[in-house]
Formats: C-alpha cells, sequence, structure tokens
C-alpha cells in the first residue's frame, strides 16, 4: 500500500520543482536587511507569551521593519485605531480576546486604520482547527510556532514594496527557498531548518538522513510490532531509541517525543501501555514519512506491518474462553510442524468479530507466518492465553 495513496496530507512530489539547494550548502543564518532601503514597513505584534513575544519581535526588528509588540487582543485593538500598520501577526490564544475575535474587531471597527492591513494567525505546533477553519475565519496567512526566522522574513519579503528589497537577488532567492521547504516540512511536524543546523546546512546530508529514516519505516515497524506481541521490552526499547535518534536528526521533535514516550514504557514493563498507544505513535510516524518522502520525491511504499487488516467477518463474537480455546488448538498444530493446519485455523479464527487488539495479533502471527517466523507466531498466540 502506497503511503502516499493512503493519506492525503502533502502536494505530491511531482507536481513541485527541487528547490536547488541539494548540490550546495544552504546558508541558515541568511538575513533579510531593509534598514537602507526607501520606505517603511509596519509590523503589529500581539502575543501573551512574553519570551516568545520578544523573540519574535527580535526576529522582525532584525529585518528592518518598525515593529510594535502587544500581549493582548485588547492593547491591538489600541494600537490599530492610533495607527496604520501593514502587517499584523496574532497570537492564537490571548486572554479576553483571543485571535479570532482580534482579526474580527479589527475588521468591523470604524476606528481601525488598519482594515487593508494583511493579518496572519500564529497557532501552536498542535492545534484542533484545519487550516481551512482560519483561511474561512479571514486570515492571510498561517505561521506555526516555533517560528523560523526565513519564514518569517519570507512573508516580509512578499509583502513589502519592491523598492525596499535589497538589490541581491540571489539573497531573496535564497529565502524564498529556504522557506517553502520549511513550510512544507512543518506541515508534516519537521522542522527542517533548525535540523539544518547540525549538519553545517548541507542539505545533500540532510536529504541522506531524511531518505534513510524512510527506508526504515517497513522493517522498524514490523521488527517492532514483532517485539510488542512477543513482549520483548529490551529489543522493543532498543529500536525506540534508535528511531528516537533518528527523529530528532532530522528534525521531527514530536516524533522523537513520542518514540522517547515509548521507550520509557518498554523500560517501566508497561508494554501493554505501549500496545495501547501504538496507533498514535504509528499516525505521527507516518505523517512525518509521507510528508518527507512527498519532498523528497520518494513513493515510498510499506507493507502494512503496521495496518489492521480490515475483513469481512460473520458477524459472530466469541467469548474469552472459546478465543482461548481456538488459540490453543492453532499451538497445538505448531507444536506438531503442522503449519500448513495452523494457517488454516487462524484464518477462521480471523473470520470472526474480534476486539481491535486480537485483529492486531491475528495480523500479526499471520505475517509471521508469511516470513516463516514460527517462534514469534508461537510467542504472539502464548501471550494471548
Amino acid at each position: 500500500m502506497s503511503l502516499l495513496d493512503k493519506f492525503d496530507l502533502i502536494r505530491k512530489r511531482e507536481n513541485v520543482e527541487l528547490t536547488g539547494f541539494e548540490d550546495r550548502p544552504v546558508d541558515i543564518e541568511k538575513q533579510l536587511n531593509l534598514y537602507t532601503r526607501d520606505g517603511q514597513f509596519y509590523v503589529l505584534l500581539a502575543d501573551a507569551d512574553y519570551s516568545e513575544r520578544i523573540e519574535i519581535e527580535r526576529m522582525i526588528d532584525q529585518t528592518g521593519c518598525f515593529v510594535t509588540s502587544v500581549s493582548s487582543g485588547m492593547e491591538c485593538m489600541m494600537e490599530v485605531t492610533k495607527d496604520m500598520y501593514n502587517l499584523i501577526l496574532l497570537s492564537r490564544n490571548m486572554p479576553r480576546m483571543d485571535g479570532i475575535q482580534t482579526l474580527r474587531n479589527i475588521k468591523s471597527s470604524t476606528q481601525s486604520k488598519c482594515h487593508d492591513a494583511k493579518i496572519y494567525i500564529i497557532l501552536d505546533e498542535k492545534v484542533d482547527e484545519p487550516d481551512i477553519y482560519f483561511e474561512n475565519a479571514g486570515f492571510d496567512g498561517i505561521i506555526r510556532k516555533p517560528i523560523d526566522r526565513a519564514i518569517l522574513q519570507n512573508i516580509i519579503i512578499g509583502l513589502v514594496p519592491e523598492k525596499m528589497l535589497p538589490d541581491d537577488e540571489d539573497l531573496i532567492e535564497d529565502i524564498r527557498e529556504i522557506a517553502e521547504d520549511a513550510e512544507t516540512l512543518k506541515g508534516c511536524d519537521v522542522r527542517l531548518i533548525e535540523s539544518l543546523k547540525s549538519f553545517k546546512g548541507d542539505m545533500n546530508a540532510y536529504m541522506e538522513a531524511a531518505g534513510k529514516f524512510c527506508d526504515e519505516y517497513d522493517s522498524y515497524s514490523a521488527d517492532m510490532l514483532d517485539a510488542l506481541y512477543t513482549r520483548n521490552n529490551n529489543d522493543y526499547m532498543d529500536k525506540m531509541r534508535h528511531c528516537r535518534e533518528s527523529a530528532r536528526k532530522i528534525g521531527a521533535m514530536y516524533l522523537a517525543d513520542c518514540f522517547d514516550d515509548h521507550v520509557k514504557m518498554a523500560k517501566e514493563d508497561s508494554l501493554d501501555v505501549a500496545e495501547s498507544n501504538w496507533q498514535s505513535l504509528v499516525s505521527e510516524w507516518e505523517k512525518v514519512i509521507i510528508g518527507l518522502s512527498s519532498w523528497l520525491g520518494k513513493n515510498s511504499e510499506v507493507s502494512g506491518t503496521t495496518d489492521v487488516l480490515v475483513l469481512k467477518t460473520n458477524g459472530i463474537r466469541l467469548k474469552s474462553k472459546d478465543l482461548k480455546e481456538r488459540v490453543s488448538d492453532i499451538l497445538s498444530s505448531l507444536e506438531m510442524n503442522n503449519k500448513e493446519e495452523a494457517e488454516k485455523k487462524l484464518s477462521k479464527l480471523s473470520e470472526y468479530d474480534l476486539e481491535a487488539d486480537v485483529r492486531r495479533k491475528m495480523d500479526q502471527v499471520k505475517r509471521a507466518f508469511e516470513k516463516n517466523n514460527i517462534n514469534i507466531a508461537v510467542d504472539i498466540l502464548k501471550g494471548m492465553l
């Protein structure tokens, strides 16, 4: 099953031109400088988080824009009635008046001097609403925390008058390209610019590491499931640690945290908890793989090792006692070295209406048979008794 067929989250790479960064180092410290140009560009920032507000304000100031920052929607409304701003950045979460309500008040207030301003919403990494929700609310764009300087610079480049831009066309193009790549990968929870620092701007090396991470998905997810269902804590923990470090290396920090949670579960001998959280881990893992594969131009194929096979059932729900009897019967066939008979009994059992966790284990036993890993199949079946 193709990941790109399974999820339609990221634009298909065949419709995207490679930036060209892969054949030369990326200067991730490229700095837009509008100080020496004609005119002025005014930015208003509203964010209740003091430390983040100061950091964003510094990024904007370094570009040469004139920036005013406030800590609430109420203060923002006071500013837009006093002065005109070209760009307004509103944090989603602010006390009393959040970013969405502040936008509405800016647009509807007769005293506002910023009806023509471009207004962007600043979102945390994880939000419940889809992007279309904020687009329909009237925002001109979305910026996600942690904010990458290149992305912010690219927004400003697209809005300031051309006469204010530096004459260095290569500088402008480089900022645009790295910002586009960073924005694309941010959609799958990968922080490109931050991770590029550890590669010293070597995009070739980064892409190689990202490609390897994608290529390892099938084998590592399958081995993890084997370790999970056979309750092999050490093997499960070792593989989770490897994937955690690989995810951190390529900038998938949230996924790395998910892997770390499973490392702790294995360390605490809580693989039953790990099993219940397996699907949420896989969802985030595959989201990252999809985004990276699309960006790299790879058509990753997966064997379905993490999927629960959806089968038509006979509608009959087995009691726990009956289920264990059928599992014991499969084990008996294996003890007599009759794999073919065991597979038939497994197929028959799979026709019943099984709980999701039981179904996953049946599917894993089936895959163990297909790979002739009889010992793994036996361990999984014994764990169900």
